[in-house]
């Protein structure tokens, strides 16, 4: 059987004809090297089975491989999301993707995700409404393939200001993570809180501004600084987020037990309340969200200051700062 020759318009193949006119079987180079390569008898295989299947990366959350990965190549802001179950966690990642991908983070424009799947997929919720009815609940509770690790999700947004990109690297994590680190001590899983830029501590506005409620979530907050001092002695500043800021005004008397208590710990606290849906027309869906952004965003293009200055961070501060926010708690 002949074989197939690699010259240009030969047809020794077809018509058995040479097209130098050479006897393909015995004078023919080209069919010589042919014949060689395709020697049934050859026992040598042409190509390998491989030792395993090729797989794709992930789609979803990314794991602290890949987190290393992208920190390794450029300056991010990683954000540590702490708080018990239902504090609004989840919500707040999910409003933040609605918010860009309409162009109504105020300030801020998407500019690229190496997670958008993920994203997608806890934002699934809040956009399936029924007759201009929102749905009961708009996100899923959060479950991890790895009970072990942390996913994270990756978003950089550019200041339509100043068009510098900013890389945030947030966390997606099951709340009961938070509230075993308070119960039963375990923060192993939590260990990304060393490398943090800043902390979000979630709090449940509508909780602190409910009479029944309120001592408990303050109860419940002053732990979570406490275990957080205790387990990471040092902390990058704490961001207190006040979510749900549609359910009612949370008093400064509320707030004030809670930075008080950072200020006993040493711990530098600001508030920020959020509100990530609403049920409130007087205050929109999304209110505080750009604002939190802002305030998490790390100053790394500056040379942090030798001997920073103490004065002037006391608790009086941060309730003024709330208070002259866009929305009041």
């Amino acid at each position: 059987m002949l074989a197939e020759c690699p010259q240009e318009n030969c047809t020794v193949s077809t018509t058995g004809q040479c097209l130098l006119n050479n006897e393909p079987a015995t004078r023919c180079p080209h069919y010589k090297v042919l014949s060689e390569a395709l020697d049934s008898s050859s026992d040598e295989e042409l190509l390998s089975e491989p030792e395993q299947n090729p797989t794709f990366g992930s789609s979803n959350t990314l794991t602290e491989d890949r987190l290393s990965q992208i920190m390794g190549s450029r300056y991010c802001t990683l954000v540590a999301i702490i708080g018990p179950p239902d504090s609004g966690k989840t919500a707040a990642l999910v409003s933040i993707y609605l918010l860009l991908s309409h162009g109504r983070l105020h300030g801020f424009e998407y500019a690229d995700s190496r997670s958008l799947m993920a994203f997608d997929e806890i934002s699934r919720g809040a956009r399936r409404w029924t007759g201009g009815t929102p749905p009961q609940q708009m996100t899923a509770h959060t479950e991890l393939s790895d009970e072990r690790a942390a996913g994270f999700l990756h978003l950089r947004i550019r200041g339509s200001h100043d068009n510098v990109p900013v890389d945030f690297l947030l966390p997606d994590l099951p709340g009961e993570w938070s509230t075993a680190m308070v119960e039963e001590s375990r923060h192993d899983r939590l260990a990304f809180i060393e490398r943090a830029d800043v902390i979000w501590l979630m709090v449940d506005g509508g909780r602190l501004s409910n009479l029944s409620q309120r001592q408990g979530a303050i109860h419940r907050t002053k732990l979570y600084l406490q275990r957080l001092k205790q387990f990471f002695p040092t902390l990058p500043r704490i961001i207190l987020v006040v979510t749900r800021a549609d359910m009612g005004v949370v008093s400064e008397k509320t707030l004030g037990a809670i930075l008080n208590e950072g200020a006993a710990l040493g711990i530098d606290i600001t508030v920020q309340a959020i509100s990530s849906f609403s049920m409130n027309p007087d205050v929109p869906a999304g209110t505080g969200i750009a604002e939190l952004i802002k305030a998490s965003i790390g100053k790394h293009s500056e040379a942090p200051e030798f001997w920073p200055s103490l004065e002037g961070e006391g608790i009086g501060r941060a309730i003024e700062n709330v208070v002259r926010g866009s929305v009041e708690v």
